[in-house]
């Protein structure tokens, strides 16, 4: 019984920092456009970063499941 209730509150918690991320870049996209456009600026270099060799299939299961995924655990 214990681990169930452990379960649900884990879930819970997943649940509601992501809907809390979510709602805090909408926030930011909405309330500071220049602050957002500095965010993205700064992370584009990520996107010139030199590719590891690892093909999104040898990476993705490491990945926490999307809320839409039909096949979705958590």
């Amino acid at each position: 019984m214990t681990a169930v209730i452990d379960d649900a509150v884990a879930e819970y918690e997943h649940k509601k920092f992501w809907e809390e991320m979510r709602a805090a870049v909408e926030r930011t996209q909405r309330e500071d456009p220049e602050g957002w456009a500095d965010y993205l600026a700064e992370t584009a270099v990520f996107d010139r970063a030199a590719p590891d060799g690892l093909e999104p299939e040898d990476w993705s299961s490491h990945l926490p499941p999307k809320e839409h995924d039909a096949d979705n655990t958590r």
